[in-house]
Protein backbone atom coordinates (compact mmCIF):
# COMPACT_ATOMS: atom_id res chain seq x y z
CA UNK A 1 0.00 0.00 0.00
CA UNK A 2 1.34 3.34 -0.75
CA UNK A 3 0.50 7.02 -0.01
CA UNK A 4 1.40 8.24 -3.65
CA UNK A 5 -1.80 8.56 -5.03
CA UNK A 6 -3.37 10.88 -1.95
CA UNK A 7 0.43 12.57 -2.19
CA UNK A 8 0.44 13.50 -5.65
CA UNK A 9 -3.67 14.80 -5.50
CA UNK A 10 -2.70 16.98 -2.78
CA UNK A 11 0.29 18.79 -4.60
CA UNK A 12 -1.65 18.82 -8.17
CA UNK A 13 -4.48 20.79 -6.51
CA UNK A 14 -2.04 22.83 -4.03
CA UNK A 15 -0.97 24.16 -7.73
CA UNK A 16 -4.19 24.23 -8.84
CA UNK A 17 -5.17 26.04 -5.88
CA UNK A 18 -1.48 28.75 -6.94
CA UNK A 19 -3.22 29.40 -10.04
CA UNK A 20 -6.39 30.17 -9.03
CA UNK A 21 -4.90 32.34 -6.34
CA UNK A 22 -2.41 34.15 -8.91
CA UNK A 23 -5.54 34.82 -11.43
CA UNK A 24 -7.77 36.37 -8.32
CA UNK A 25 -5.24 38.70 -7.48
CA UNK A 26 -4.35 40.14 -11.25
CA UNK A 27 -8.19 40.70 -11.82
CA UNK A 28 -7.82 44.45 -11.61
CA UNK A 29 -4.65 44.00 -13.85
CA UNK A 30 -4.21 46.16 -17.47
CA UNK A 31 -3.37 43.07 -20.13
CA UNK A 32 -3.68 40.53 -17.60
CA UNK A 33 -3.88 37.17 -19.30
CA UNK A 34 -5.48 34.35 -17.15
CA UNK A 35 -3.58 30.90 -16.19
CA UNK A 36 -5.00 27.23 -16.32
CA UNK A 37 -3.32 23.97 -14.45
CA UNK A 38 -3.73 21.49 -16.66
CA UNK A 39 -3.49 17.70 -15.36
CA UNK A 40 -2.60 14.10 -16.20
CA UNK A 41 -2.64 10.95 -14.65
CA UNK A 42 0.13 8.68 -13.51
CA UNK A 43 0.98 4.93 -14.37
CA UNK A 44 3.87 3.01 -13.37
CA UNK A 45 5.70 1.15 -15.89
CA UNK A 46 4.30 -2.26 -16.79
CA UNK A 47 7.02 -4.54 -17.80
CA UNK A 48 4.63 -7.26 -18.37
CA UNK A 49 2.48 -5.42 -21.04
CA UNK A 50 -0.73 -5.85 -19.67
CA UNK A 51 -2.38 -2.79 -18.05
CA UNK A 52 -5.88 -4.49 -16.98
CA UNK A 53 -5.23 -4.86 -13.48
CA UNK A 54 -3.22 -1.78 -13.48
CA UNK A 55 -4.01 1.07 -10.92
CA UNK A 56 -2.89 4.36 -11.35
CA UNK A 57 -0.22 5.83 -9.25
CA UNK A 58 -1.72 9.38 -9.23
CA UNK A 59 -1.80 12.89 -10.92
CA UNK A 60 0.49 15.36 -12.19
CA UNK A 61 0.45 18.97 -13.33
CA UNK A 62 0.83 18.56 -17.03
CA UNK A 63 1.18 21.69 -17.69
CA UNK A 64 0.38 26.01 -16.54
CA UNK A 65 -1.35 26.82 -19.75
CA UNK A 66 -2.26 30.98 -20.44
CA UNK A 67 -5.54 31.46 -22.00
CA UNK A 68 -4.93 34.75 -24.53
CA UNK A 69 -8.76 35.57 -24.87
CA UNK A 70 -9.79 38.77 -25.29
CA UNK A 71 -10.33 40.75 -22.55
CA UNK A 72 -12.78 43.66 -21.98
CA UNK A 73 -11.93 47.36 -23.53
CA UNK A 74 -12.78 50.02 -21.31
CA UNK A 75 -12.37 53.73 -22.07
CA UNK A 76 -9.56 56.12 -20.26
CA UNK A 77 -8.89 59.43 -20.16
CA UNK A 78 -5.20 59.35 -21.62
CA UNK A 79 -4.98 59.48 -25.31
CA UNK A 80 -1.55 57.45 -24.96
CA UNK A 81 -3.76 54.65 -23.69
CA UNK A 82 -4.32 51.95 -26.27
CA UNK A 83 -5.83 48.34 -26.45
CA UNK A 84 -6.18 45.76 -28.52
CA UNK A 85 -8.82 43.92 -29.93
CA UNK A 86 -8.35 40.85 -31.43
CA UNK A 87 -4.78 39.01 -31.44
CA UNK A 88 -1.30 40.35 -31.47
CA UNK A 89 1.49 42.34 -28.69
CA UNK A 90 2.77 45.38 -28.48
CA UNK A 91 6.64 44.74 -29.06
CA UNK A 92 8.75 46.51 -27.03
CA UNK A 93 12.31 46.73 -26.02
CA UNK A 94 13.66 46.66 -22.42
CA UNK A 95 16.18 48.79 -21.08
CA UNK A 96 18.96 45.95 -22.39
CA UNK A 97 17.70 46.03 -25.39
CA UNK A 98 15.77 42.78 -25.76
CA UNK A 99 12.87 41.83 -27.16
CA UNK A 100 9.79 41.56 -25.65
CA UNK A 101 5.98 41.45 -26.11
CA UNK A 102 3.25 42.63 -24.12
CA UNK A 103 -0.51 43.27 -24.07
CA UNK A 104 -0.54 46.17 -21.83
CA UNK A 105 -1.18 49.59 -23.79
CA UNK A 106 -0.70 52.00 -20.71
CA UNK A 107 2.04 54.27 -22.64
CA UNK A 108 3.73 57.16 -22.09
CA UNK A 109 6.25 59.81 -23.23
CA UNK A 110 9.32 59.77 -21.79
CA UNK A 111 11.88 62.63 -21.54
CA UNK A 112 13.05 61.88 -24.76
CA UNK A 113 9.95 61.56 -26.60
CA UNK A 114 9.90 57.94 -27.21
CA UNK A 115 6.83 56.15 -26.39
CA UNK A 116 7.39 53.28 -23.08
CA UNK A 117 5.18 51.40 -20.88
CA UNK A 118 5.59 51.39 -16.97
CA UNK A 119 8.71 49.79 -16.70
CA UNK A 120 10.56 51.93 -19.58
CA UNK A 121 9.81 49.43 -22.03
CA UNK A 122 10.18 50.74 -25.57
CA UNK A 123 7.42 50.66 -28.20
CA UNK A 124 8.49 49.30 -31.31
CA UNK A 125 6.97 50.37 -34.63
CA UNK A 126 7.63 51.82 -38.37
CA UNK A 127 8.65 55.30 -38.44
CA UNK A 128 7.17 57.70 -40.29
CA UNK A 129 9.26 60.15 -42.87
CA UNK A 130 8.26 62.97 -44.52
CA UNK A 131 4.72 62.30 -43.17
CA UNK A 132 4.75 58.85 -44.31
CA UNK A 133 5.08 55.45 -42.78
CA UNK A 134 7.97 53.64 -43.81
CA UNK A 135 7.97 49.67 -44.16
CA UNK A 136 10.95 49.12 -43.09
CA UNK A 137 12.46 46.88 -39.55
CA UNK A 138 9.74 48.34 -36.86
CA UNK A 139 12.19 50.66 -34.55
CA UNK A 140 11.58 52.36 -31.14
CA UNK A 141 9.01 55.02 -31.82
CA UNK A 142 9.99 58.27 -30.79
CA UNK A 143 7.43 61.76 -31.19
CA UNK A 144 9.00 65.08 -32.50
CA UNK A 145 7.82 67.82 -30.86
CA UNK A 146 9.63 69.84 -33.92
CA UNK A 147 7.40 72.94 -35.39
CA UNK A 148 5.91 71.43 -38.36
CA UNK A 149 7.01 73.98 -41.31
CA UNK A 150 4.88 75.96 -43.02
CA UNK A 151 4.40 74.60 -46.71
CA UNK A 152 3.79 77.28 -49.81
CA UNK A 153 0.10 77.04 -51.92
CA UNK A 154 1.44 75.72 -54.75
CA UNK A 155 0.82 75.29 -58.32
CA UNK A 156 0.22 71.96 -60.43
CA UNK A 157 3.49 72.05 -62.15
CA UNK A 158 5.88 72.57 -58.61
CA UNK A 159 3.85 68.77 -57.74
CA UNK A 160 1.05 70.42 -55.72
CA UNK A 161 -2.76 70.14 -55.11
CA UNK A 162 -4.20 72.42 -57.41
CA UNK A 163 -6.58 74.91 -55.42
CA UNK A 164 -10.31 73.17 -55.84
CA UNK A 165 -12.56 75.89 -56.35
CA UNK A 166 -16.45 74.04 -57.39
CA UNK A 167 -18.97 75.98 -57.51
CA UNK A 168 -22.11 77.28 -59.51
CA UNK A 169 -22.67 79.86 -61.56
CA UNK A 170 -26.14 81.52 -62.00
CA UNK A 171 -26.97 81.15 -65.68
CA UNK A 172 -29.82 83.33 -64.86
CA UNK A 173 -26.99 86.53 -63.69
CA UNK A 174 -27.68 89.76 -65.75
CA UNK A 175 -24.65 91.22 -67.34
CA UNK A 176 -23.15 93.88 -64.55
CA UNK A 177 -24.13 97.57 -65.14
CA UNK A 178 -21.28 99.47 -63.82
CA UNK A 179 -18.19 98.44 -66.08
CA UNK A 180 -16.71 101.68 -67.81
CA UNK A 181 -17.55 101.39 -71.39
CA UNK A 182 -18.39 103.38 -74.72
CA UNK A 183 -20.13 106.61 -74.55
CA UNK A 184 -21.31 109.39 -76.38
CA UNK A 185 -21.29 113.02 -74.02
CA UNK A 186 -22.80 116.13 -75.26
CA UNK A 187 -25.13 118.88 -73.86
CA UNK A 188 -28.55 118.37 -73.19
CA UNK A 189 -30.06 122.18 -72.13
CA UNK A 190 -33.46 122.56 -70.29
CA UNK A 191 -35.90 122.93 -71.87
CA UNK A 192 -34.64 121.58 -75.88
CA UNK A 193 -37.10 121.12 -77.91
CA UNK A 194 -36.79 118.09 -80.39
CA UNK A 195 -38.62 118.85 -83.94
CA UNK A 196 -40.91 115.99 -85.20
CA UNK A 197 -38.78 113.41 -87.13
CA UNK A 198 -35.63 113.85 -85.48
CA UNK A 199 -33.58 110.60 -85.23
CA UNK A 200 -30.74 109.34 -83.87
CA UNK A 201 -28.38 106.29 -84.64
CA UNK A 202 -25.50 104.44 -82.95
CA UNK A 203 -23.60 101.39 -82.91
CA UNK A 204 -22.27 98.93 -80.03
CA UNK A 205 -20.15 96.19 -80.20
CA UNK A 206 -20.61 96.65 -83.97
CA UNK A 207 -24.63 96.35 -83.91
CA UNK A 208 -26.03 99.26 -85.20
CA UNK A 209 -29.05 100.49 -84.23
CA UNK A 210 -30.20 101.75 -87.32
CA UNK A 211 -32.57 105.49 -87.05
CA UNK A 212 -34.09 105.73 -84.04
CA UNK A 213 -36.75 108.45 -83.59
CA UNK A 214 -36.52 110.42 -80.73
CA UNK A 215 -40.03 111.43 -79.61
CA UNK A 216 -40.71 115.17 -80.23
CA UNK A 217 -41.83 117.78 -77.60
CA UNK A 218 -39.96 120.52 -75.31
CA UNK A 219 -38.19 118.55 -72.35
CA UNK A 220 -37.96 121.03 -69.38
CA UNK A 221 -35.39 118.85 -67.68
CA UNK A 222 -32.41 116.96 -68.94
CA UNK A 223 -32.78 113.95 -67.36
CA UNK A 224 -36.45 114.22 -68.94
CA UNK A 225 -34.58 114.08 -72.28
CA UNK A 226 -32.31 111.51 -71.25
CA UNK A 227 -35.44 109.02 -70.42
CA UNK A 228 -36.64 109.28 -73.55
CA UNK A 229 -33.51 108.69 -75.77
CA UNK A 230 -32.42 105.93 -73.81
CA UNK A 231 -36.20 104.40 -73.68
CA UNK A 232 -35.88 105.01 -77.91
CA UNK A 233 -32.60 103.51 -78.25
CA UNK A 234 -33.24 100.37 -76.62
CA UNK A 235 -36.35 100.04 -78.32
CA UNK A 236 -34.25 98.84 -81.17
CA UNK A 237 -34.80 95.97 -82.76
CA UNK A 238 -31.53 95.70 -83.44
CA UNK A 239 -30.06 95.75 -80.68
CA UNK A 240 -32.39 94.06 -78.94
CA UNK A 241 -32.21 90.93 -80.87
CA UNK A 242 -28.00 91.06 -80.26
CA UNK A 243 -28.98 91.15 -76.61
CA UNK A 244 -27.71 95.16 -76.31
CA UNK A 245 -28.12 97.95 -74.63
CA UNK A 246 -27.51 102.01 -74.08
CA UNK A 247 -27.55 103.19 -70.72
CA UNK A 248 -28.58 107.57 -71.33
CA UNK A 249 -27.92 109.67 -68.08
CA UNK A 250 -28.09 113.00 -67.28
CA UNK A 251 -26.59 115.77 -65.03
CA UNK A 252 -27.24 118.40 -63.23
CA UNK A 253 -25.20 120.45 -65.51
CA UNK A 254 -27.33 119.34 -68.71
CA UNK A 255 -24.57 116.45 -69.47
CA UNK A 256 -25.58 114.04 -71.48
CA UNK A 257 -24.05 110.44 -71.33
CA UNK A 258 -24.89 107.56 -73.37
CA UNK A 259 -22.96 104.74 -72.15
CA UNK A 260 -23.10 100.90 -73.18
CA UNK A 261 -25.25 99.07 -70.72
CA UNK A 262 -23.24 95.44 -71.64
CA UNK A 263 -20.77 94.00 -69.85
CA UNK A 264 -17.80 92.35 -71.15
CA UNK A 265 -14.80 93.21 -73.38
CA UNK A 266 -14.30 97.14 -74.66
CA UNK A 267 -17.34 98.18 -76.86
CA UNK A 268 -18.08 101.52 -79.09
CA UNK A 269 -20.98 103.66 -79.91
CA UNK A 270 -21.24 105.80 -82.48
CA UNK A 271 -23.59 108.55 -83.35
CA UNK A 272 -23.37 109.83 -86.84
CA UNK A 273 -23.28 113.66 -86.79
CA UNK A 274 -26.62 115.23 -88.63
CA UNK A 275 -29.03 117.80 -87.74
CA UNK A 276 -30.75 115.49 -85.13
CA UNK A 277 -27.61 114.59 -83.35
CA UNK A 278 -26.58 118.09 -83.60
CA UNK A 279 -29.81 119.00 -82.18
CA UNK A 280 -29.87 116.92 -79.83
CA UNK A 281 -25.88 116.95 -78.19
CA UNK A 282 -25.18 120.47 -78.96
CA UNK A 283 -22.42 122.44 -81.40
CA UNK A 284 -19.20 120.31 -80.88
CA UNK A 285 -20.95 117.07 -79.28
CA UNK A 286 -18.11 114.04 -79.03
CA UNK A 287 -19.63 111.54 -81.67
CA UNK A 288 -17.29 108.46 -81.19
CA UNK A 289 -16.08 106.82 -77.99
CA UNK A 290 -14.70 103.91 -77.40
CA UNK A 291 -14.91 102.02 -73.57
CA UNK A 292 -12.12 99.98 -71.70
CA UNK A 293 -14.10 97.20 -69.91
CA UNK A 294 -12.66 97.88 -66.82
CA UNK A 295 -13.19 95.70 -63.98
CA UNK A 296 -13.04 97.25 -60.55
CA UNK A 297 -12.74 94.74 -57.75
CA UNK A 298 -14.10 97.57 -55.24
CA UNK A 299 -16.79 98.08 -57.04
CA UNK A 300 -19.74 95.51 -56.98
CA UNK A 301 -21.49 96.61 -59.75
CA UNK A 302 -18.45 95.51 -62.42
CA UNK A 303 -18.51 91.99 -61.33
CA UNK A 304 -21.83 89.29 -60.15
CA UNK A 305 -20.56 87.26 -57.88
CA UNK A 306 -17.23 86.82 -55.81
CA UNK A 307 -15.17 84.44 -53.16
CA UNK A 308 -12.43 84.56 -51.15
CA UNK A 309 -9.88 82.08 -49.04
CA UNK A 310 -6.69 82.40 -47.32
CA UNK A 311 -2.87 80.94 -48.75
CA UNK A 312 0.09 80.27 -47.61
CA UNK A 313 3.91 81.78 -48.68
CA UNK A 314 6.82 79.91 -48.53
CA UNK A 315 7.01 81.47 -44.66
CA UNK A 316 3.82 80.75 -44.03
CA UNK A 317 2.42 84.09 -43.97
CA UNK A 318 -1.35 84.32 -44.74
CA UNK A 319 -2.62 86.32 -47.95
CA UNK A 320 -6.15 86.53 -49.21
CA UNK A 321 -6.97 85.55 -52.65
CA UNK A 322 -10.14 86.45 -54.12
CA UNK A 323 -11.89 84.86 -57.08
CA UNK A 324 -14.32 87.28 -58.93
CA UNK A 325 -16.96 85.98 -61.91
CA UNK A 326 -18.33 88.77 -64.80
CA UNK A 327 -20.77 87.56 -67.12
CA UNK A 328 -19.32 88.96 -70.36
CA UNK A 329 -22.31 86.48 -72.44
CA UNK A 330 -24.05 83.65 -72.57
CA UNK A 331 -22.24 81.12 -71.06
CA UNK A 332 -18.84 83.23 -71.08
CA UNK A 333 -17.82 84.32 -67.65
CA UNK A 334 -14.42 86.47 -67.27
CA UNK A 335 -12.48 85.25 -63.87
CA UNK A 336 -10.75 88.15 -61.89
CA UNK A 337 -7.66 87.38 -59.22
CA UNK A 338 -7.03 89.87 -56.45
CA UNK A 339 -4.01 88.65 -54.13
CA UNK A 340 -4.43 90.84 -51.20
CA UNK A 341 -6.13 93.26 -53.45
CA UNK A 342 -3.22 93.50 -56.11
CA UNK A 343 -4.76 92.54 -59.86
CA UNK A 344 -2.99 89.31 -61.16
CA UNK A 345 -2.13 89.25 -64.07
CA UNK A 346 -2.92 92.84 -64.42
CA UNK A 347 -5.64 95.57 -63.72
CA UNK A 348 -8.50 95.07 -65.71
CA UNK A 349 -6.88 91.52 -67.00
CA UNK A 350 -8.97 88.74 -66.61
CA UNK A 351 -6.74 85.35 -64.97
CA UNK A 352 -8.95 83.04 -67.10
CA UNK A 353 -12.28 82.75 -68.98
CA UNK A 354 -14.73 80.04 -68.33
CA UNK A 355 -17.06 78.55 -70.49
CA UNK A 356 -19.95 76.45 -70.86
CA UNK A 357 -21.80 74.33 -73.02
CA UNK A 358 -25.95 74.51 -72.77
CA UNK A 359 -26.50 71.96 -70.07
CA UNK A 360 -24.01 74.29 -67.86
CA UNK A 361 -21.01 71.48 -68.11
CA UNK A 362 -17.43 73.41 -68.39
CA UNK A 363 -15.92 73.31 -71.20
CA UNK A 364 -13.14 76.00 -71.08
CA UNK A 365 -10.76 76.90 -70.29
CA UNK A 366 -9.43 74.27 -72.15
CA UNK A 367 -6.33 71.68 -71.30
CA UNK A 368 -2.88 73.02 -71.81
CA UNK A 369 -0.84 69.82 -70.24
CA UNK A 370 0.45 69.24 -67.72
CA UNK A 371 -2.81 71.23 -66.87
CA UNK A 372 -6.59 69.41 -67.30
CA UNK A 373 -9.37 71.09 -68.54
CA UNK A 374 -10.81 73.65 -66.07
CA UNK A 375 -7.43 74.11 -64.44
CA UNK A 376 -5.45 77.53 -65.22
CA UNK A 377 -2.34 78.62 -63.23
CA UNK A 378 -1.91 82.70 -62.49
CA UNK A 379 0.76 84.98 -62.96
CA UNK A 380 3.67 84.58 -60.43
CA UNK A 381 3.95 87.05 -57.64
CA UNK A 382 6.62 87.75 -54.58
CA UNK A 383 5.36 88.16 -51.38
CA UNK A 384 7.26 90.33 -48.61
CA UNK A 385 10.41 87.85 -48.12
CA UNK A 386 8.92 85.11 -49.44
CA UNK A 387 9.91 83.09 -52.47
CA UNK A 388 8.20 83.41 -55.94
CA UNK A 389 4.27 81.65 -56.24
CA UNK A 390 1.99 80.90 -58.58
CA UNK A 391 -1.57 79.58 -57.97
CA UNK A 392 -3.23 77.23 -59.79
CA UNK A 393 -7.00 76.98 -59.73
CA UNK A 394 -9.27 74.30 -60.62
CA UNK A 395 -12.60 74.53 -61.96
CA UNK A 396 -13.24 71.28 -63.25
CA UNK A 397 -16.12 70.97 -60.92
CA UNK A 398 -17.63 74.05 -61.55
CA UNK A 399 -21.46 74.67 -63.46
CA UNK A 400 -23.61 77.42 -64.37
CA UNK A 401 -27.59 76.16 -63.56
CA UNK A 402 -30.06 78.28 -63.42
CA UNK A 403 -29.52 78.40 -59.40
CA UNK A 404 -28.09 80.86 -56.72
CA UNK A 405 -23.97 81.37 -56.83
CA UNK A 406 -22.87 79.15 -54.44
CA UNK A 407 -19.48 78.00 -53.07
CA UNK A 408 -19.49 73.99 -52.72
CA UNK A 409 -16.07 73.55 -52.27
CA UNK A 410 -12.98 75.66 -51.96
CA UNK A 411 -10.03 74.14 -51.07
CA UNK A 412 -6.15 74.55 -51.05
CA UNK A 413 -2.58 73.05 -50.36
CA UNK A 414 -0.59 75.43 -47.93
CA UNK A 415 -0.51 76.17 -44.52
CA UNK A 416 1.28 78.19 -41.71
CA UNK A 417 3.87 76.56 -39.45
CA UNK A 418 2.18 74.65 -36.36
CA UNK A 419 3.18 73.16 -33.35
CA UNK A 420 2.13 69.94 -31.95
CA UNK A 421 -0.93 70.50 -29.92
CA UNK A 422 -1.91 66.29 -29.42
CA UNK A 423 -1.55 62.93 -31.25
CA UNK A 424 -3.91 59.75 -31.15
CA UNK A 425 -3.68 56.44 -32.43
CA UNK A 426 -5.61 54.95 -35.05
CA UNK A 427 -7.43 51.33 -35.36
CA UNK A 428 -3.96 50.49 -38.05
CA UNK A 429 -1.66 51.94 -35.27
CA UNK A 430 -0.78 55.08 -36.98
CA UNK A 431 -0.25 57.61 -34.76
CA UNK A 432 -1.32 60.82 -36.05
CA UNK A 433 -0.01 64.21 -34.77
CA UNK A 434 -2.53 67.14 -34.75
CA UNK A 435 -0.68 70.74 -34.79
CA UNK A 436 -2.22 74.06 -33.86
CA UNK A 437 -2.59 75.24 -37.62
CA UNK A 438 -5.01 72.60 -38.18
CA UNK A 439 -2.83 70.11 -39.91
CA UNK A 440 -2.20 66.30 -39.25
CA UNK A 441 0.41 64.59 -40.13
CA UNK A 442 1.63 60.70 -39.45
CA UNK A 443 4.19 60.83 -36.56
CA UNK A 444 4.98 57.19 -36.92
CA UNK A 445 3.06 53.35 -36.97
CA UNK A 446 2.56 51.26 -33.77
CA UNK A 447 3.23 47.35 -34.67
CA UNK A 448 1.86 44.61 -33.53
CA UNK A 449 3.81 41.19 -33.07
CA UNK A 450 1.59 37.58 -33.41
CA UNK A 451 3.04 34.23 -32.32
CA UNK A 452 1.82 30.77 -34.34
CA UNK A 453 1.62 29.54 -30.31
CA UNK A 454 1.19 31.87 -27.84
CA UNK A 455 0.72 29.51 -24.90
CA UNK A 456 4.63 28.93 -25.64
CA UNK A 457 5.80 31.86 -24.76
CA UNK A 458 7.53 32.59 -21.12
CA UNK A 459 6.02 34.90 -19.02
CA UNK A 460 8.55 37.68 -17.18
CA UNK A 461 6.46 39.31 -15.13
CA UNK A 462 5.34 43.21 -15.67
CA UNK A 463 3.16 41.89 -17.85
CA UNK A 464 5.59 40.96 -20.37
CA UNK A 465 6.11 37.57 -22.44
CA UNK A 466 9.58 36.37 -24.32
CA UNK A 467 9.43 34.41 -27.18
CA UNK A 468 10.50 30.72 -27.04
CA UNK A 469 11.20 27.57 -29.34
CA UNK A 470 7.18 26.28 -28.42
CA UNK A 471 5.78 29.88 -29.52
CA UNK A 472 7.36 30.27 -32.61
CA UNK A 473 8.94 33.24 -34.31
CA UNK A 474 7.41 36.28 -34.27
CA UNK A 475 5.03 37.59 -37.12
CA UNK A 476 5.23 41.75 -36.99
CA UNK A 477 2.97 43.83 -39.32
CA UNK A 478 0.58 46.67 -39.02
CA UNK A 479 -2.49 46.44 -37.16
CA UNK A 480 -5.33 45.24 -39.07
CA UNK A 481 -3.03 43.19 -41.40
CA UNK A 482 -3.10 39.24 -41.72
CA UNK A 483 -4.44 37.99 -38.41
CA UNK A 484 -3.20 40.57 -36.04
CA UNK A 485 -5.86 42.55 -34.32
CA UNK A 486 -7.03 46.92 -34.45
CA UNK A 487 -6.06 49.24 -31.91
CA UNK A 488 -8.20 51.58 -29.99
CA UNK A 489 -7.15 54.40 -28.09
CA UNK A 490 -7.80 56.60 -24.44
CA UNK A 491 -8.52 52.55 -23.92
CA UNK A 492 -6.91 49.48 -22.38
CA UNK A 493 -7.63 45.74 -22.67
CA UNK A 494 -8.56 44.41 -19.04
CA UNK A 495 -7.63 40.98 -17.25
CA UNK A 496 -9.64 38.35 -19.03
CA UNK A 497 -10.04 36.56 -15.62
CA UNK A 498 -13.72 35.51 -15.22
CA UNK A 499 -13.95 36.22 -11.32
CA UNK A 500 -16.72 34.43 -10.64
CA UNK A 501 -15.45 31.22 -12.54
CA UNK A 502 -12.08 31.49 -10.08
CA UNK A 503 -14.46 31.87 -7.34
CA UNK A 504 -15.80 28.16 -8.27
CA UNK A 505 -12.61 26.79 -9.15
CA UNK A 506 -11.04 27.54 -5.92
CA UNK A 507 -14.08 25.83 -4.09
CA UNK A 508 -13.71 22.83 -5.92
CA UNK A 509 -9.72 22.43 -6.06
CA UNK A 510 -9.97 22.95 -2.33
CA UNK A 511 -13.00 19.96 -1.67
CA UNK A 512 -10.53 17.61 -4.21
CA UNK A 513 -7.70 18.76 -1.73
CA UNK A 514 -9.59 17.39 1.30
CA UNK A 515 -10.82 14.59 -0.73
CA UNK A 516 -6.82 13.87 -1.28
CA UNK A 517 -6.20 14.60 2.31
CA UNK A 518 -8.74 12.18 3.15
CA UNK A 519 -6.99 9.26 1.08
CA UNK A 520 -4.07 9.36 2.85
CA UNK A 521 -6.18 9.46 5.82
CA UNK A 522 -7.98 5.72 5.06
CA UNK A 523 -4.50 4.91 3.88
CA UNK A 524 -3.00 5.64 7.04
CA UNK A 525 -5.74 4.26 9.19
CA UNK A 526 -5.48 1.08 7.07
CA UNK A 527 -1.76 0.90 7.59
CA UNK A 528 -2.45 1.35 11.39
CA UNK A 529 -4.64 -1.74 11.09
CA UNK A 530 -1.87 -4.04 9.61
CA UNK A 531 0.75 -2.62 12.08
CA UNK A 532 -1.38 -3.57 14.80
CA UNK A 533 -1.99 -7.43 13.86
CA UNK A 534 -0.48 -9.70 15.95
Amino acid sequence: MAFQQGLSGLNASAKQLDTIGNNVANANTVGFKQSQAQFADLYATSLAGSGALQVGTGVKVANITQQFTQGNITNTSNSMDTAISGQGFFRMVDQNGAIVYSRNGQFQLDKNGFIVNNQGHQVTGFAAVNGRISGAQPTPIQISSADLTPKQTSNLAAGGVPIGAGLNLDSRSTFPTGLTQAKVVGNAAAGLTIPAGATLSATVDGVASGAVTIPAGTYTTSAALASAVQTAMNASAALVAAGKTVVVTADAAGILTMASGSAGTASTITAPAGTAAATLFGAAPVLTATGTGVFNPLDPATYNNSTSLTVYDSLGSSHIASLYFQRVASNTWNTYLTVDGAQLPAAGTPMTTLTFNTLGQLTGPAAVPPLSIGQVTSASFTPAGAAPQTLTFDFAKSSQYGGNFGVNSMTQDGYTSGRLSSFATSSDGTILGRYTNGQTRPLGQIALANFTSPQGLQPLGNNSWAETASSGGPLVGAPGSSSLGVLQSSATEDSNVDLTAELVNMITAQRVYQANAQTIKTQDAVLQTIVNLR
